[in-house]
């Protein structure tokens, strides 16, 4: 035997060898449900530590932003170890109950401390790939399982799990305004990217819905270079049954209803699903376990986008977030009147957290 030449062998093996159970793929290989994507970014979770080099781990205290423009009840920390860490082949998000927690608020992103808040009552974690990796068109995909609680507990209804794409600042072809008055003073401070360039929601999730997810975009709709009013969407949500109801809206449904597993049923918190989504240069269609579903955006109506060629020719970045309430569900925060407008938000219930979204990896699938 060669042992020099058996080492190699080994060696050229290596990326191949499983961590745990897990089948690790090779850069170049193909995609299961299309030959003609192969993949160029992986994420494994491999380590014992979040590879900073593929990740930034956002820090609200640092930067003084607080609600994400959604009424949401957490405050995103880089707490490795406390919020989010990596461990077994996997990355988990931890969304934890902290109503005594304090923290700082700038008088701009980075700048000098204002005073303290502490009406965030819990703090969870938001990883983006901005300014390491980001790609323009490919079939994205992260494999997920969506809280549970931990110990198994049933989830808490106000989480809110997400995977995610936004544009590059620094790249996005379009920015304009919140409101007319803001356009028509030019108050910088009040423009944005944002929704002129577009987002990719591949997968959001609602601890009230778990047989249910949805996929959509967000989008400008005219040439104007103001938000309001606006704001468009392409929204489906999928039921665990597979029905596909572009209409549905969590927010209108009976905690007991379908949407909710009675005994004996699965739901998307049952175990682990590949979400994702084939962006091209003409469509965008999401997928699930590999295989595609829904319609799909028609990328060539430029009318849908103000006449705008909304996700052409420029990147968008990965995101993996765990939100707490927020106004999208319909549930809000604690403190706020709940469904039945008798007191506190009774959708609350914070023996069940910490609350856990575990993610397996995530692939970027691109055209050679």
């Amino acid at each position: 035997m060669h042992y020099p030449l058996l080492l190699s062998v080994l060696l050229a093996l290596a990326p191949l060898v499983q961590a745990g159970d897990k089948s690790l793929p090779v850069l170049g290989e193909p995609h299961s449900s299309d030959k003609s994507f192969r993949l160029v970014w992986q994420e494994e979770f491999n380590g014992t530590k979040l590879d900073r080099k593929k990740w930034m781990a956002e820090d609200d205290p640092a930067i003084g932003q607080y609600g994400h423009g959604n009424g949401e009840a957490q405050a995103y920390l880089d707490a490795e170890g406390d919020t989010f860490h990596v461990k077994d082949g996997k990355l988990t998000i931890i969304a934890r109950y902290a109503p005594d927690a304090e923290y700082p608020l700038r008088e701009k992103p980075y700048g000098k401390i204002k005073h303290n808040i502490g009406h965030q009552d819990f703090k969870s974690a938001k990883l983006t790939t901005a300014n390491l990796h980001s790609f323009t068109y490919g079939i994205f995909e992260a494999r997920i399982k969506n809280p549970v609680g931990t110990g198994g507990k049933l989830t808490a209804i106000p989480v809110w799990p997400a995977f995610w794409l936004l544009p590059e600042a620094k790249a996005a072809p379009y920015s304009g305004y919140w409101d007319k008055a803001a356009a028509d003073n030019k108050r910088e401070w009040a423009r944005s990217t944002w929704p002129y360039s577009g987002e990719i929601d591949i997968m959001e999730m609602s601890g009230r819905a778990t047989r249910l997810y949805h996929a959509g975009a967000v989008y400008h709709k005219s040439s104007k270079n103001w938000t309001v009013g606006h704001i468009g969407w392409y929204s489906h949500y999928r039921r665990y049954d597979g029905a596909i109801n572009p209409k549905q809206w969590i927010a209108d449904q009976k905690l007991d209803g379908s949407l909710k597993p009675r005994p004996g049923e699965k739901s998307y918190v049952s175990g682990y699903h590949v979400y994702g989504c084939k962006w091209t240069r003409d469509r965008l269609i999401f997928m699930l376990d590999g295989k595609e579903w829904g319609p799909g955006l028609d990328l060539t109506d430029h009318a849908r986008f103000g006449d705008k060629k909304m996700y052409r020719d420029y990147p968008f970045f990965l995101i993996l977030n765990l939100a707490v309430g927020g106004n999208y569900f319909g549930v809000w925060g604690p403190d706020n009147p709940g469904p039945d407008k008798k007191g506190k938000n009774e959708l609350y219930d914070f023996t069940l957290f910490p609350q856990e979204m575990h993610i397996d990896w995530v692939r970027v699938y691109q055209k050679k």
